[in-house]
């Protein structure tokens, strides 16, 4: 009975709305495909259940990228591992957006997450003192880590060694590169609180160690800005 009941509502649904739903249906097939093609190319990659793409995934690197249930990239983003022992974490509920991400070490983001067009790295690629092109010192590497329910937009950067609290807000443009609070609005380069999230709890102080990742969530965000 439920099956029958779960037929329904699939058939109900395509009548009510069918070109989502065959958007949604073509999204699951391109999901399955990647899924696929870098299985068959050795790439270090896994996906959860309803794993959707709309737009480009290009996975590249030696690392392992994981993607938690319901993730949908709905634009063209790239994951890219530089070490054997990089891990790129995305946690349940995430939309992508046009995302790049450089990961040597570790970058881990949380659940229920809207990720616009920015870049996200553990690693500068470069050593920052002058003799940065004959120096043997390997660049800044520090781990990142994204609570849920985080909003990053369009173009912010999140650098090494940022960690950015549940709830909290991303506002365009902004440079992310230290500790920050759960429940508040960053802005600017560097990115600094500009105010709490409204209907968020109070920002808490920032304590050491890595933000905590939800499992509850909010309703389901539909929209990257």
């Amino acid at each position: 009975m439920p099956e029958v009941r779960g037929r329904s509502g699939v058939i109900r649904k395509l009548f009510t709305n069918p070109g989502r739903t065959m958007s949604g249906a073509i999204a699951l097939c391109r999901g399955q495909w990647y899924r696929l093609k870098y299985r068959a190319l050795g790439r270090r990659f896994r996906a959860g259940r309803n794993f959707r793409v709309y737009g480009k995934l290009d996975v590249r690197g030696p690392g392992e990228v994981v993607f938690g249930d319901n993730v949908a990239v709905i634009e063209h983003s790239r994951p890219w591992t530089y070490t054997r022992e990089a891990r790129i974490v995305v946690g349940d509920n995430v939309l992508i957006g046009s995302t790049r991400f450089g990961c040597a070490q570790e970058i881990v983001v949380g659940d229920w997450c809207q990720l616009a067009e920015s870049y996200i790295m553990d690693t500068d690629f470069h050593r920052v003192e002058s003799d940065r092109r004959t120096s043997s010192l390997p660049p800044r590497v520090a781990p990142v880590r994204i609570g849920s329910n985080v909003w990053i937009a369009h173009y912010v950067g999140v650098l090494p060694g940022a960690r950015i609290g549940d709830n909290s807000v991303v506002s365009f443009g902004s440079v992310c590169s230290r500790e920050y609070p759960p429940n508040v609005i960053l802005i600017g380069n560097p990115a600094k609180v500009a105010a709490p999230v409204p209907g968020a709890p109070a920002p808490a102080t920032v304590t050491a160690g890595a933000p905590s990742v939800e499992r509850s969530a909010p309703a389901h965000p539909t929209v990257l800005a």
